[in-house]
């Protein structure tokens, strides 16, 4: 439960933000905001990924 509701706030807070800047008329903000925040949760990601591989490959030993 804990995650769901982790996830909706955190979605709900960037989707704030977007609003706040494009009603300021900050679009090339809110668009940088937008590619910079999926551009760093793919490269997360992928870091995690590599990290759990990496530790899955301890497992046997």
């Amino acid at each position: 439960m804990t995650g769901i509701c982790g996830g909706y706030t955190t979605f709900s807070s960037f989707s704030l933000q977007m609003l706040n800047l494009a009603r300021d008329g900050e679009t090339a903000l809110a668009g940088a905001n937008v590619a910079l925040s999926v551009v760093l949760c793919l490269v997360g990601v992928w870091f995690g990924h590599i990290a759990a591989s990496a530790l899955n490959q301890f497992e046997g030993v």
